[in-house]
């Protein structure tokens, strides 16, 4: 492997880029999965032909270390711009929809530092030399490669246990886009998100989640928040019904290990909420074997609908604005965490015992003990609904809502009790 530093230049000083998965938030640094995707289409504009095209590819599913200078943010206006999916794609809300446009301007150089095969080297050299553009039409670019004795160190590395999530293609993201180009609608192959440090800053040490990665889909009718383990569970059926016996363990969840956790995602915690499902999804736990995560990410691909409570419900990509459907919306690093989703506890504790059945329910997930636990029949974000009011799937154990708060920041997701599995007793954090 050799290292190539491919440094950018934004030629009229500043960039435009939104966060894909929350327009109200700029994305700072440029994602790894940007540059990818805009090597990618210089590639084909400029038809460098098969080989660099192959080049390019080889960064699928690689998190190159960065050098980032500050940035100043400013969100600057909202043009309505057309929705990017295809107008036969089954539920769209409207035809254009509005997207804040953040300015951004950096002081300093911008460098990702990219480990890539040898045979590789010419053709992503190739391709950097013919992007123009990185993010909005205005972001405007001169790529160019280093020399290893003139490119700064870096100042964000991949690390597991690092507070920030930084979006990197997935192996197969060309297949999906090309297909998906040809069929004329939006790719439904999510980035993946992987945790980077700061190097400047002190090594952060949240506690880790023993989750990693949501791979999230819409759905395209509200569902009501009641049938939470429900939903989550419809997504399981459908998925295991395309798998047959093929589904592996970490899929259908029938073995002594740990597997994935069904997610049903509440629209909460904002000025709007209503708490309605808008998402269904999948938790695919940190040390998930790759022919399980390969199979669900193939199947999910295909989900067009699943059935719930005798309803028949579309699903499809997330748009853009939806935080709920967003990794770092239930991951990001937090000392203080609430319910979104009521805690199903793991036996029938009486209400003086509950905040400590709540505390052992967070150990026995993987978490550590908390400082302290109030708990409630009410939930204590905007949109959310009483415990007693959502269904349990199969437990008739205590439903309680709870407010936490730890010693130290904890990663997420965070998902705990005995329906966790199912997405009772998600949290979200707050503080």
């Amino acid at each position: 492997m050799q290292t190539l530093s491919i440094s950018i230049e934004f030629l009229i000083g500043a960039a435009y880029l939104s966060d894909p998965y929350n327009s109200m938030q700029a994305e700072w640094p440029p994602a790894p999965a940007r540059l990818y995707a805009a090597l990618i289409a210089a590639a084909n504009e400029f038809h460098l032909g098969e080989a660099v095209l192959q080049a390019v590819r080889t960064l699928e599913g690689t998190a190159p270390s960065m050098t980032v200078p500050d940035a100043d943010r400013y969100p600057t206006h909202s043009p309505m711009v057309p929705n990017a999916h295809s107008p036969s794609y089954p539920f769209i809300p409207t035809e254009y929809s509005a997207q804040i446009a953040h300015e951004i301007v950096p002081y300093g150089q911008l460098v990702y530092h990219w480990p890539v095969p040898g045979d590789a080297v010419q053709g992503i050299m190739t391709a950097v030399g013919h992007l123009y553009r990185l993010g909005r039409g205005e972001s405007l670019v001169i790529g160019s490669i280093l020399p290893a004795d003139a490119a700064p160190a870096p100042n964000w590395i991949p690390d597991s246990r690092g507070d920030q999530s930084v979006r990197v293609s997935q192996p197969g993201r060309y297949e999906t886009l090309e297909r998906d180009f040809q069929a004329g609608r939006a790719t439904a192959l999510p980035d993946l998100h992987t945790r980077y440090r700061k190097l400047d800053l002190e090594p952060p040490g949240p506690w880790p989640a023993p989750w990693g990665e949501l791979l999230a889909l819409r759905v395209g009718a509200p569902v009501d928040m009641r049938h939470t383990a429900w939903l989550a569970d419809a997504l399981r059926r459908a998925v295991l019904a395309a798998l047959g016996d093929d589904a592996h363990p970490q899929v259908h969840g029938h073995e002594r290990q740990m597997h994935v956790a069904w997610a049903a995602l509440p629209n909460v915690a904002h000025p709007h909420a209503d708490g309605r499902l808008i998402g269904v999804g999948v938790w695919l736990p940190k040390d998930i074997d790759a022919e399980a995560e390969h199979q669900l990410r193939k199947v999910l691909l295909d989900v067009r609908e699943i059935s719930c409570g005798g309803r028949r419900i579309p699903v499809g990509v997330p748009r853009s604005h939806q935080a709920a459907l967003a990794y770092g919306t239930w991951a990001r690093p937090a000392t203080v965490w609430a319910t979104a989703t009521p805690v199903v506890l793991d036996y029938k504790a009486g209400d003086a015992d509950r905040s400590r059945a709540v505390k052992t329910a967070l150990i026995r997930s993987g978490y550590p003990k908390p400082a302290q636990v109030i708990h409630s029949a009410v939930c204590s974000l905007i949109g959310g609904v009483r415990a007693g009011e959502i269904r349990a799937r199969r437990s008739a154990n205590p439903r309680i809502h709870a407010l936490v708060e730890f010693a130290e920041p904890v990663s997420g997701p965070v998902l705990c009790g005995a329906e966790r599995y199912f997405c009772l007793g998600l949290f979200r954090p707050i503080g």
